[in-house]
């Protein structure tokens, strides 16, 4: 992957199941991840083009105060019953597991 030397990975301690994954050079966030388990939130707009259409906005109940979401497409205030099913034929189709990420640096919180 071109870049991948500038993502760091920060953790708020050493065994916190989440890891925010930021490129370095610009301090710029890349992606989400919890570990334990097969989710990965991704900053669309930092990748390339070619990525698939958006196809929904989750959990837009938690957005600051007086951001307007356009209606364009779906906007659910939590997980909806489409993306948990998604999410569940994706985890199955890995064979129930989840793959492994690996970056180049790691950086930990205070302990």
């Amino acid at each position: 992957m071109m870049g991948q030397q500038y993502l760091e990975e920060h953790r708020l301690k050493q065994d916190s199941p989440t890891r925010r994954v930021v490129a370095a050079c610009c301090n710029l966030a890349m992606f989400l991840d919890v570990t334990k388990g097969h989710w990965l939130s991704m900053y669309r707009n930092r990748f390339p083009t070619g990525a698939p259409p958006l196809e929904m906005r989750l959990m837009t109940k938690e957005r600051r105060a007086g951001v307007e979401l356009a209606d364009d497409l779906p906007n659910y205030s939590r997980h909806s019953g489409k993306f948990m099913l998604k999410l569940i034929a994706a985890w199955i189709a890995m064979g129930l597991r989840r793959p492994e990420i690996t970056l180049g640096k790691t950086v930990r919180g205070a302990q």
